[in-house]
């Protein structure tokens, strides 16, 4: 279903398309179906539900809100909670996944790349831009996300609601028919074996990090002896 609606950013006011998925009403452009797709394409069906029900939980949190109705730029939501997981493709020599950089600035890169290579992304503004880099790269980091813009907020609890259940306003009905249309029961192994698999093939990006249990537990010497911010900080001070 797709109607026109009117959609408030800071500032501006303009209208755009809208569509409605698991009875969320999101917006819908080229950029936002454009992002939706290049999901799909490098990430696999659970991290793919997994994007998905983060956007409708943000979006859900955002219409719940009367100020983050007004506030929150819909695309750059969208875009950045679709995009969060780029990081996470393991097809080999994915053009989405780096060698030596943590999988969220992975991400960032990806979408901004995405951003400046789609006719409609690259009229975006810088600060549009950065905002999408900002949330994906800080997404998991909600002690340093939850004091960047409002948009960098909402994308992160979005993401964490998918872990935690129903919060920030968000309608328990609301989130289960979400977690309906996309079910969840497959993503606790996926999200296990994803963070094996990072810690296993760049160990370097996930030392001192929230991935490093899943090293530590199950990856076959990996090993953070000197690794750690604490060792490296005072070997270096005189």
């Amino acid at each position: 279903m797709t109607s026109a609606a009117v959609v408030k950013k800071t500032a501006q006011q303009f209208t755009l398309q809208t569509r409605e998925i698991a009875g969320v009403t999101v917006v819908d452009t080229p950029v936002v179906r454009a992002a939706e797709a290049l999901a799909l394409s490098h990430n696999d069906l659970p991290i793919y539900k997994h994007v998905m029900r983060s956007w409708l939980f943000g979006v859900l949190m955002i219409q719940a809100n009367e100020t983050l109705q007004r506030t929150v730029d819909q695309e750059v939501h969208a875009v950045a909670a679709l995009l969060h997981d780029l990081g996470w493709d393991r097809a080999r020599n994915s053009s989405t996944v780096s060698s030596d950089k943590r999988f969220e600035v992975d991400g960032a890169i990806a979408a901004r790349h995405f951003l400046r290579s789609h006719e409609d992304g690259n009229a975006w503004e810088e600060r549009r831009v950065q905002l999408v880099w900002d949330s994906i790269a800080l997404h998991s980091e909600r002690s340093i996300a939850l004091y960047k813009e409002i948009d960098v907020q909402v994308v992160s609890l979005g993401i964490q609601m998918d872990f935690f259940g129903p919060l920030f306003g968000v309608p328990e009905n609301a989130y289960n028919a979400v977690a309906a249309q996309y079910p969840r029961d497959d993503f606790r192994n996926a999200f296990n074996e994803t963070m094996i698999w990072l810690c296993a093939t760049k160990p370097e990006t996930t030392f001192d990090t929230w991935m490093q249990p899943w090293g530590e537990h199950h990856v076959d010497g990996y090993n953070i002896t000197g690794r750690l911010g604490y060792d490296t900080i005072f070997d270096n001070l005189p």
